[in-house]
């Protein structure tokens, strides 16, 4: 059975092109199975409105990939891709025609910070002035395997005792990070804030704080850039990288169960009755996904049961628009920014926030926007543009597609008066047609399960995983319920990869 050197990867994400890549640097004989039409996972795109508008499918902008070392060591861009780097990355505009943006550069943060709140930039310049040399390590240390050594260590020397500071920052929530830093001043935490909803985190829960922190401090280290072209780039890059180290993909392959023979592995079954040998094998699934392809005595009973109840966050109501012009913001941040967050007053998000955990859809969503195409022309016909868009709400609202759709709209006429009379055509996708699309993504939350504390660090989604071997010998895990969790970034694939080897005894690729 040593000698077998098949390894079955469940899911063509980034995680698993990644993870497949490594397997068969190693020299293993490596087939990913991907329950979509295509791979890709969240990294696709799609003309979801009209034929020549291209249109991200989840991920839209790569803060993680850029930081991440799984990422930057396979060198995408030798594969094609092309990073297209916002200046100004980001706009929170406000009812009275104001915003606040966050610019790569960070003086002209400064300045956006002290038109708002005269004193706020100064403050903001002497955190990110404080954290930005250790950036590197913040990363590696937060996505890196756990539990990371080498890495807290350094920071903790450069630190000493600002580290405690950090900690209690991170750890609280994004509203009172924001409140701490900017001595009370509203509008800059809700700028703050906003970038803390990308987690589906409300702004008041303990956690959050690391979320928009970091996700800033990313910015004015390694930018929010995205691939010209659309997502799928980083897909077709890491599918070039697979197909010439040997990796098969094959595609509408339903993985339905995981095969066990004689305590460890044996392969998987596929929904249409073929069976896959393989002596290892790494899923990149969800949670509860996971367990229903397993056995049931093929994990112990407890965690068995903490796959079973795992919590998933609110959902992504996503919406794609086909605009004959650029979207008529009435802050001039706004028309710049190649991200807008539409949600005004930090009470308003917040009570977004709220009314989605409670089962609501909010009369005034937070809206996460993207416009690729004020900077990826290649992505609509001349002159005209794509307009990308998610809010969150609840896996499932008593109102219509249509309902939301509509309170969505009206967020966008409030901030920039007549959006409507752009529109040329619109697709919306519910978290149900979301589930059904990708069977990982359970409610249509995008990642992977609830970041409240309890479902973070070793918890994410147990101690016994956490690492990404698990007790049923030749079994793996990796994906968005594995630390460090979602994103386009592979390091839960590149992790589970190089246990998978050491199990082995196999030298892992390095770059």
């Amino acid at each position: 059975m040593r000698s077998d050197r098949r390894a079955v990867v469940v899911g063509a994400g980034s995680n698993g092109l990644v993870c497949a890549i490594h397997l068969a640097r190693a020299g293993l004989d490596v087939t990913v199975l991907e329950h979509a039409p295509r791979p890709g996972g969240a990294s696709s795109s799609v003309e979801a409105t009209l034929p020549g508008f291209v249109h991200d499918h989840c991920a839209g902008f790569n803060p993680m990939t850029a930081a991440s070392p799984a990422m930057r060591e396979l060198e995408l861009e030798a594969e094609g891709v092309r990073w297209i780097q916002p200046g100004a990355i980001m706009a929170h505009p406000f009812d009275d025609g104001t915003a606040i943006a966050l610019h790569l550069g960070l003086e002209a943060t400064v300045a956006s910070l002290d038109g708002a709140h005269p004193g706020a930039g100064g403050l903001w310049r002497e955190l990110i002035e404080q954290y930005r040399p250790l950036a590197g390590r913040l990363v590696e240390t937060i996505f890196g395997p756990l539990p990371p050594v080498r890495a807290p260590i350094a920071l903790a020397a450069a630190l000493r005792r600002d580290g405690l500071l950090l900690a209690r920052r991170m750890t609280g929530s994004v509203e009172a990070f924001g409140l701490d830093v900017f001595d009370g001043a509203d509008r800059p935490t809700a700028w703050l804030a906003g970038s803390a909803q990308h987690s589906g985190l409300p702004p008041s829960t303990a956690g959050s704080g690391a979320f928009g922190f970091l996700l800033q401090l990313i910015a004015h280290s390694y930018g929010w850039p995205f691939p010209a072209g659309g997502q799928g780039a980083i897909t077709d890059a890491l599918l070039a990288i697979a197909t010439r180290e040997g990796v098969r993909v094959r595609c509408e392959a339903h993985v339905e169960r995981v095969l066990v023979h004689g305590g460890r592995t044996a392969g998987v079954a596929l929904k249409d009755g073929d069976e896959v040998p393989a002596r290892d094998v790494v899923t990149t699934i969800s949670a509860r996904p996971l367990a229903a392809l397993l056995p049931d005595d093929a994990l112990p009973h407890r965690l068995m049961r903490r796959l079973r109840i795992w919590r998933y966050s609110t959902a992504a109501f996503k919406l794609d628009y086909a605009l004959r012009g650029p979207v008529p913001w009435s802050a001039a941040e706004a028309r710049e920014a190649a991200v807008v967050h539409v949600a005004g007053e930090l009470r308003e998000l917040a009570a977004a926030a709220q009314a989605g955990e409670r089962g609501e859809v909010p009369e005034r969503p937070a809206v996460v926007v993207g416009q690729h195409t004020l900077l990826d022309p290649s992505r609509a016909p001349a002159g005209q543009h794509t307009l990308y868009c998610y809010a969150h709400v609840p896996a499932r609202y008593a109102c219509s597609d249509e309902d939301v759709a509509a309170r969505v709209e009206q967020q966008f006429e409030r901030f920039a008066p007549g959006f409507s009379e752009l529109v040329l055509a619109r697709a919306l996708r519910n978290p149900q047609r979301t589930e059904a699309e990708n069977p990982s993504l359970v409610g249509g939350d995008l990642g992977g399960g609830s970041y409240e504390l309890d479902q973070q660090l070793v918890f994410r989604p147990a101690p016994e995983l956490c690492r990404y071997r698990t007790p049923l010998r030749g079994l793996y895990v990796a994906g968005a319920s594995v630390h460090p969790g979602g994103s386009v970034h592979g390091m839960s694939g590149r992790s589970a990869a190089r246990a998978l080897l050491a199990d082995r005894r196999l030298r892992p690729w390095r770059a």
